[in-house]
């Protein structure tokens, strides 16, 4: 099948519009606990299931978005996805049993799983050169601001809509989106059919083990998640095994090879994981220590979001002016001069500080994230560039979570100002490890063994 050349502002659109907006679905759940236990009478913890087994699923469907990217027409497997989400989210808005409403949330979480890493990768095929930093730009724009100001949107929306007209209009908003990929979404890689490899399959649920070991509270059974984590561990390790060995693996992991593709993987990935913890602190801190609630909380976490969509929208633009190298180094040196901020001015921080503080922490995660992810694409040759998203976008999620579980546990130990300092001190001196390792690699380049030179 040929590659169909696509209206590439429309195509982008439809993808980006789908993305957004099915990744506002992932922690919409939450501000409605207390609703959702009286409507299904069932307990906090039955409640919260709802959002970890939307994570549990969503990371291990990323690993056959390269398969499904290859091996199913793109239009088709973009509807099927979206109608997915749709009818997932209906599950989740009409039924009157909660185990209904979790099967929709796994039908979400399949859908957003895929999309995530196949809405880069098709980004990256359709664009060559330096367009690719500009559609890789919007993507980080669209994303980065999903996780980082979707808490604030969906807090904002359930004060003047119930989550059921909310997640309705979530629906109604993917359903006309699709109406837009009938036209504008095309084909965009040769299908290459091959079997689909169960096994592997079977053993990624190390990965979903692993997550949920990580995440879950040990008290009152540690013998049991210690268990847990033992079998995740083989799962993993025949994983790995298999990827090596297999002649078609679902995950080419052979793209470690690849000369500075690792590099750009460790930085994608501690950008991500920064990332996540400052959405998670920034609330905990407005509300903890300095007290606030309501809409300022809602508005003081929409500005530093609004500062990454703005910065991932220049990446491209400032690449061009300092180059790539510089860009990187610069990103984590402000990342890590932000999460040191924040520590020193701990006891002595006000909203205004605070706002100023995390808005230069998105600067520096905006200038990392993707350009690093584009970076790490350029350096694979096209077949294998969905399989690099892949596994760069499994690995955020690792980290996104030991970031958290290891923030969590530090404000258990250490509760108010102090349990904040430590936190951001840990973040800072991981940004700084990193920018040293950047520093130490780059006096090679960056070189992109796919070239021709």
């Amino acid at each position: 099948m040929e590659k169909e050349r696509p209206n590439r502002t429309a195509f982008i659109s439809v993808l980006s519009i789908a993305t957004f907006v099915m990744a506002l679905s992932m922690l919409a759940l939450a501000p409605a606990t207390a609703s959702l236990m009286t409507i299904w009478h069932v307990s906090f913890a039955q409640v919260e299931w709802l959002t970890t087994v939307f994570l549990l699923v969503m990371c291990i469907s990323m690993l056959i978005s390269p398969w499904l990217f290859q091996n199913v027409g793109f239009r088709k497997l973009i509807l099927m996805l979206l109608g997915c989400f749709v009818a997932g989210t209906l599950l989740l808005v009409l039924t009157p049993w909660y185990s209904l409403a979790l099967v929709g949330r796994i039908l979400e979480a399949i859908a957003l799983g895929i999309m995530f890493p196949l809405y880069q990768s098709a980004l990256l095929v359709i664009t060559t050169g330096d367009k690719q930093k500009q559609v890789m730009g919007i993507a980080g724009a669209v994303m980065s601001f999903a996780i980082v100001g979707g808490p604030a949107i969906v807090e904002l929306a359930l004060t003047m809509i119930s989550w059921r007209g909310f997640y309705g209009l979530l629906a109604a908003i993917v359903a006309l989106d699709s109406l837009g990929a009938l036209y504008w979404i095309t084909a965009v890689m040769p299908i290459h059919r091959q079997p689909f490899d169960w096994r592997s399959m079977v053993y990624s649920l190390g990965i979903v083990g692993l997550l949920y070991v990580i995440n879950a509270s040990w008290a009152q059974r540690r013998h049991l998640m210690l268990g847990l984590l033992v079998i995740s561990l083989v799962l993993l390790l025949a994983f790995w095994f298999r990827q090596l060995t297999s002649k078609r693996p679902l995950l080419q992991v052979r793209v470690l090879h690849y000369r500075r593709f690792d590099l750009c993987l460790l930085l994608s990935g501690v950008a991500y994981m920064s990332l996540v913890g400052l959405t998670v602190l920034l609330p905990l801190f407005y509300r903890q220590i300095l007290v606030e609630h309501g809409l300022m909380v809602s508005f003081a976490l929409l500005i530093p979001a609004l500062f990454l969509v703005l910065t991932n929208l220049a990446t491209s633009r400032l690449a061009d002016l300092m180059g790539d190298r510089v860009m990187l180094a610069l990103g984590m040196t402000i990342l890590a001069g932000s999460f040191l901020l924040l520590a020193i001015g701990g006891p002595s921080l006000t909203v205004v500080k605070l706002i100023a503080d995390s808005s230069l922490a998105a600067i520096g995660a905006s200038l990392v994230l993707m350009p690093a992810t584009t970076q790490g694409a350029a350096q694979l040759p096209s077949d294998l560039v969905a399989h690099g998203i892949t596994l760069i976008t499994v690995i955020r999620q690792l980290l996104g979570s030991l970031g958290t579980a290891a923030l969590t546990l530090l404000l258990m130990i250490a509760p108010g100002e102090a349990g904040f300092v430590r936190v951001f001190c840990l973040f800072a001196l991981i940004d700084l490890i990193i920018l040293g390792t950047l520093l130490l690699a780059l006096f090679g380049g960056f070189v992109n063994e796919n070239s021709e030179d």
